[in-house]
């Protein structure tokens, strides 16, 4: 492939993830929350059981105390509960509560229909070729 094209790609993938980007940041309004409680509560329904703040922090590549932020928040909306960790006093426990599932289920029917909407103008066979080149390219790692 000839150096040019190569970034026209790049450009052009960073062109529409910033658009996936900002769907999924408009999909969001309506739960009042942003992008990175949203991560948030992905990362804590991923692991199904309670985390460590310190942990999520880490998950979400952010400060501990930006965590803190977070997680207030989202204890604030009754969407997370938090409790000291019984093995370690230091740390305290997140858990994801049943109303935090329940919207991160209306949130992501949410997102799926903007993924939907987004990527309508492909035909079903583009889509999964699509689909399998950013696989490719994902796993090239």
């Amino acid at each position: 492939m000839e150096p040019g094209h190569s970034t026209n790609l790049s450009e052009s993938l960073m062109a529409v993830a910033r658009r996936i980007r900002r769907s999924h940041m408009t999909a969001l309004e309506p739960f009042g929350l942003n992008p990175s409680q949203s991560r948030a509560l992905h990362v804590l329904a991923r692991e199904q059981e309670s985390m460590r703040l310190r942990d999520l922090a880490e998950h979400l590549r952010i400060v501990a105390r930006s965590a803190t932020d977070i997680v207030d928040s989202l204890e604030a909306a009754q969407l997370v509960t938090r409790q000291p960790d019984p093995s370690d006093r230091r740390a305290v426990l997140v858990t994801l509560t049943d109303t935090g599932r329940a919207l991160l289920d209306r949130i992501d029917d949410a997102r799926r229909q903007v993924s939907s909407e987004m990527f309508d103008g492909l035909e079903s066979d583009e889509r999964v070729e699509l689909d399998r080149l950013l696989a490719k390219i994902t796993e090239s790692d």
